[in-house]
């Protein structure tokens, strides 16, 4: 498997259910055979990450669309028993295997550069997992189930005795991290229009609650914006310099918990026509030095 576009990375955003947006591009990016040697994915980023890289149309929607349609996703129930309100192990580790099965050998086979982002619970640090040091499909679902671990809404996801939690508390948009690896261009896919800027989180109580154990995690969560709007103006810095392509929706109609499957497809294709539009400026990027 070969790539056309060296040393340009994709970063892909999180926000749950937001990231269809995200698969309705890479859906995109696939057919237009636009492949990038480096892809970085937050939450559910690395979600849609693991499915760009094994280059698979079908479960890019599938496993943002039509796996909402299946009653093990989610639910009160789930949250009642401990599993949190997404059903992660199912999502993550089950799926993986029998309703929405993923092509490991071609994600192991492909080139391509990839690495999850997670949130180390004992530093509040960072953890980059990397897939050259994945050995299996279940190994891939645990660490992209930590990935998208949510504080509140899922419990702490446990590798080799650790505890990780959701990347986006300590990396949302990894641009620096990219750039660290060397990446001289930067596609950025985003799950929000352009011009937000991230507020300080609410429930600033119950999380000091809920993890008083882990302060240096509490501190990151309460500064979470900061780093946010901070990688949001690089990315506008690089955008000026011709280092940077951003996507993002114009209009946000669904929100991170969405079930509903009929909205999920109709925000799917309205970002697979966005992506469309956008084709021709973001040829001229990926071709001009």
């Amino acid at each position: 498997m070969e790539q056309n576009k060296e040393k340009v990375s994709l970063i892909i955003e999180g926000g749950a259910m937001r990231g269809v947006f995200c698969a309705g591009i890479i859906s995109t990016l696939l057919r237009q055979e636009i492949y990038l040697d480096y892809v970085i994915g937050v939450s559910s980023g690395s979600a849609n990450g693991i499915n760009y890289v094994s280059r698979d149309l079908t479960r890019t929607k599938a496993s943002f669309v039509d796996i909402a349609a299946n009653p093990a996703f989610s639910g009160m129930k789930y949250l009642l028993n401990g599993q949190g309100y997404f059903n992660t192990k199912y999502i993550y580790e089950d799926a993986i295997t029998t309703d929405i099965p993923f092509q490991f050998e071609t994600f192991k086979q492909n080139p391509t550069s990839m690495k999850i982002v997670v949130t180390d619970m004992e530093t509040a640090k960072p953890v980059y997992f990397d897939k050259d040091d994945i050995a299996t499909s279940a190994e891939l679902g645990l660490k992209i189930r930590a990935s998208s671990t949510v504080p509140l809404l899922m419990p702490p996801t446990q590798i080799n005795g650790k505890y990780y939690l959701d990347g986006g508390i300590v990396d949302s948009l990894p641009i620096e991290k990219a750039i660290a690896d060397g990446n001289q261009k930067h596609v950025i896919l985003l799950t929000r229009p352009r011009g937000y800027i991230k507020e300080k989180q609410r429930f600033s109580a119950i999380i000091r609650r809920h993890l008083r154990a882990y302060p240096e995690v509490v501190a990151a969560i309460e500064q979470r914006h900061i780093a946010y709007n901070q990688s949001m103006a690089l990315i506008e810095q690089l955008e000026h310099e011709n280092k940077a392509f951003v996507i993002a929706p114009d209009q946000l109609s669904i929100g991170r918990m969405e079930r509903n499957v009929q909205r999920l497809d109709a925000y799917y294709q309205y970002a697979e026509r966005a992506a469309e539009r956008q084709l021709p400026e973001l040829q001229d990027f990926l071709s001009s030095r």
